[in-house]
């Protein structure tokens, strides 16, 4: 690919540390091929890029977002490795999170990802441990591409254990990053980024967040951007979830207790699941069997299917995980109606 001064000059421009610097620099010039006299930063830049195939989309392009465009700090670069027009895409729903997910977290992540995904929704998040890496996960196990959303270079993957999901998020969906090559993942960043994470989403939904989670800063971005913005009510005993309920206290978000209550408000139509393309084994279907009357307790479950604690657990999990039936308090479990 052959790139213009202009889109040089941009690319450079990502090499400096801090946005504030960037958007005085961008802002003194009526062209950025105007910042530099020598392109050989932005040649060499472009030759790891293309080695490492990646791409970068920057704001004077065609192809770049316009829901990035009405923000008042749009990033003047989109490195990307997948697929692009996901950056335009209208069925972005962003799920980020605490990165200490609590058993409560993971349970309704497990219930809502598969819902929202059955509904039409793409996960974007932040690749980050926790809830994050939950919502890609759960994409790309039901074949839904993601977009992740990286505070580095693509060439370095932040957590290096997500290396693997980054690889196939890649293959499948889209990875981007406002940071050249080489860029590691420094503390602001990550706020940097979560603007970026809220401003392609139709909306934001966090299942669990600390008082002091980075979420709450999407969170903060999502309002200032005119996102609607879902959050689920936890224990007040919970530290994962002070957060949340923080913005349910300050009337800043909508109380979300069913994926329903954020597909309904984003227009989407919930999709009911296909029993014609889910294929049970005779033991899943015996479990779908019982609990067709009603909720049932574990342990009537249990005492039901004259199964074992531990094959039970794995079931009931899988079942979750497909989207047939979901967790309710006290440790009971029923189907997810048909809508």
């Amino acid at each position: 690919m052959t790139y213009s001064n202009d889109q040089k000059a941009l690319i450079m421009l990502s090499t400096l540390e801090g946005y504030n610097l960037r958007r005085k620099r961008f802002e003194s010039v009526d062209r950025p091929c105007e910042l530099y006299d020598d392109y050989t930063v932005a040649d060499n830049m472009i030759a790891k890029m293309e080695k490492s195939g990646v791409k970068v989309i920057t704001i004077i392009d065609e192809d770049y977002p316009e829901s990035l465009k009405e923000i008042y700090d749009p990033p003047y670069t989109l490195y990307y490795q997948g697929d692009k027009s996901l950056l335009c895409s209208k069925d972005l729903l962003a799920v980020v999170g605490t990165r200490r997910v609590s058993a409560y977290g993971k349970n309704i992540m497990q219930n809502f990802a598969p819902a929202f995904i059955r509904s039409g929704f793409k996960i974007i998040s932040g690749l980050a441990r926790g809830v994050d890496s939950i919502g890609h996960k759960i994409s790309l196990e039901n074949n839904s591409p993601t977009v992740a959303v990286v505070a580095n270079g693509l060439d370095i993957c932040y957590p290096p254990e997500n290396a693997d999901m980054q690889r196939r998020i890649a293959q499948t969906g889209l990875v981007i990053s406002e940071y050249p090559m080489g860029a590691k993942p420094l503390q602001f960043h990550f706020p940097e980024r979560n603007r970026i994470i809220s401003a392609l989403s139709q909306g934001v939904f966090i299942p669990e967040a600390g008082d002091r989670s980075g979420s709450l800063i999407t969170a903060d971005y999502a309002i200032e951007q005119g996102r609607e913005l879902f959050v689920v009510l936890g224990s007040i005993f919970s530290q994962q979830s002070v957060g949340c309920n923080k913005k349910i206290r300050e009337l800043q978000a909508i109380i979300t207790l069913t994926p329903e209550d954020v597909i309904d408000v984003l227009g989407k139509t919930v999709r009911k699941n296909d029993a014609k393309i889910i294929q049970l084994d005779f033991a899943s279907q015996a479990i779908i069997d019982i609990l067709k009357d009603g909720a049932l307790h574990f342990d009537e479950i249990l005492q039901k299917s004259s199964m074992n604690i531990a094959d039970l657990s794995g079931i009931l999990t899988q079942l979750e995980i497909l989207g047939l039936i979901r967790k309710l308090q006290g440790n009971n479990f029923e189907i997810i109606p048909l809508i």
